[in-house]
């Protein structure tokens, strides 16, 4: 008898598999949408690059300047933070003009593929110094563009051109215009990186 249901138990077991549905693979449907910039990403951003003086009649030689910034997404185009930047620059007679400007604000940034369009309108306080004489806060404007290639998903590549507005920059007043803010012009061109987390 124990023999009949071991038997019994043994057909039924591959009577099942043989006559069993075969239902097909199991389709598994995938919704998630990779996004090249999403809500709380962030990068940071690091420029180098050469300043031109632009309303300075001459007296003021290019110089260097270097940017570093911090960028959080709000969404996939927009995002709000900050920069610091440094630059040097001597006039036609060898007096150094340095200026630190401060900047907070947003960047707007359309994309194609792997190729990213940043605009950025920035704007706070910097610091001059020029021929020894400190001049702080200075109101500071920046709009900046750019066109940067999404290496992977870490880093992109890039150039950036920015133009800034300062008021007041320190020893550029004639005995004409003494005691009057001067408005300062400076447009740049830079190759910059960014490391996105």
């Amino acid at each position: 008898m124990k023999r009949f249901f071991s038997l019994l138990l043994i057909f039924t077991i591959l009577a099942g598999s043989v006559f069993a549905q075969e239902d097909g693979p199991d389709i598994y449907e995938d919704d998630y949408e990779y996004l090249q910039n999403g809500p709380g990403d962030q990068f940071l951003k690091i420029e180098l690059g050469a300043i031109f003086p632009l309303n300075f009649e001459g007296k003021l030689w290019p110089g260097v300047q270097a940017t570093i910034g911090y960028y959080r997404f709000l969404n996939t185009w927009l995002a709000l933070g900050g920069e610091i930047s440094v630059s040097s620059q001597f006039s036609i007679g060898n007096k150094a003009l340095f200026m630190v400007p401060l900047t907070i604000g947003a960047m707007a940034q359309p994309t194609i593929g792997k190729f990213e369009f940043p605009f950025f309108l920035t704007m706070g306080i910097a610091d001059h110094t020029w021929a020894n004489s400190t001049y702080f806060p200075a109101f500071t404007l920046k709009a900046e563009g750019g066109a940067f290639y999404r290496f992977n998903e870490a880093w992109s590549f890039g150039l950036l051109t920015y133009f800034m507005w300062t008021i007041e920059t320190p020893g550029w007043k004639d005995k004409e215009n003494k005691g009057k803010d001067f408005h300062g012009l400076f447009q740049t061109a830079s190759l910059a990186v960014r490391y996105h987390f």
